[in-house]
């Protein structure tokens, strides 16, 4: 499994933790979920990017014995849910933790483009000076990936770690420090 695949594994727990952490118990209604009177305390965002509600049929059918197959027995699941549009990845994502869409988000991709920012090469210095920005073209990319991460190919972002993947749950509670500042846009 790659880097990439791990951290976002390990986004996607942390997301559902916290999504867990800010729903009250029972707030669910019964026109999200068929909940059957019952309310429930803790809240498992399981998301596979590319799989359908028929790949998890499938895949059910052929291992009934696996967990997937066991959290669907115990589990509620929500059978007419549905992606932002238009759909990706990460704007996706984003819809199922925040339930806002890609037009209110402003995030339709990984990347986006922002005609007022300037490019981060539009300095050589981690603090641009006025006159870097005053030669600089409006117009950016601004990204949203592990390409901001000080370390893009660790599993840490470059915090560090010394076993991981084990050491994964030990990750910053700061995140932002693990950014490359040079990398970013620049207003």
């Amino acid at each position: 499994m790659s880097p990439s695949t791990l951290r976002a594994l390990a986004v996607l727990g942390a997301a559902g933790l916290f999504a867990a952490a800010a729903a009250p118990a029972g707030s669910a209604t019964a026109s999200q979920a068929p909940s059957h009177g019952k309310t429930y305390d803790h809240v498992l965002l399981l998301s596979v990017d590319g799989m359908h509600q028929s790949d998890l049929h499938w895949y059910v059918v052929h291992h009934p014995d696996s967990a997937l197959a066991s959290l669907l027995q115990h589990g509620t699941e929500f059978t007419n849910a549905q992606t932002p549009f238009p759909s990706d990845s990460f704007p996706g994502m984003l819809g199922q933790v925040t339930g806002g869409n890609p037009k209110t988000t402003g995030i339709y991709y990984d990347v986006t483009y922002n005609h007022r920012l300037l490019d981060p090469t539009a300095s050589s210095t981690a603090v641009p000076t006025r006159a870097d920005c005053a030669a600089g073209h409006p117009g950016a990319n601004v990204t949203f990936d592990e390409s901001l991460d000080i370390s893009p190919d660790r599993l840490d972002a470059g915090q560090g770690l010394p076993r991981l993947p084990g050491d994964i749950l030990q990750m910053t509670s700061d995140p932002q420090t693990l950014i490359d500042p040079t990398k970013l846009p620049i207003d």
